[in-house]
């Protein structure tokens, strides 16, 4: 990309490190982005990070051996006003509680989540 665009290895890695729509390493089906900025840690997200970390035996960044989800915590996605939140495909999840999140894992887990 970098000899194509006449620009250094670093300017192509900066830019796919900085946006959350870039990957740098193979994802899972459904990538759970976790916004953990203020407003949402003040609502709980780190709870909410923790809660699909154990479920999924997962940490930060890594996919499930079954190639279903990763986790990737996220800096500020817009939704203050809604925390805690994350994004799944192109659809916001907000005011999660860990009941909320165990739906959305389920209905992931049986195909019923449109990633838009």
């Amino acid at each position: 990309v970098a000899q194509v665009l006449s620009i250094t290895p670093i300017e192509v890695y900066e830019v796919a490190t900085f946006y959350t729509m870039f990957n740098m390493k193979p994802v899972g089906k459904y990538v759970l982005e976790v916004c953990r900025t203020g407003p949402c840690m003040v609502r709980g997200s780190e709870k909410i990070l923790d809660h699909i970390r154990t479920t999924l035996n997962i940490k930060d960044g890594e996919t499930t051996a079954d190639g279903l989800f990763t986790l990737k915590p996220a800096e500020c996605l817009g939704a203050c006003g809604y925390a805690p939140m994350l994004q799944l495909g192109k659809f916001y999840h907000e005011n999660l509680t860990i009941e909320k999140v165990d739906e959305i894992l389920e209905l992931c887990r049986q195909g019923q989540v449109d990633l838009g």
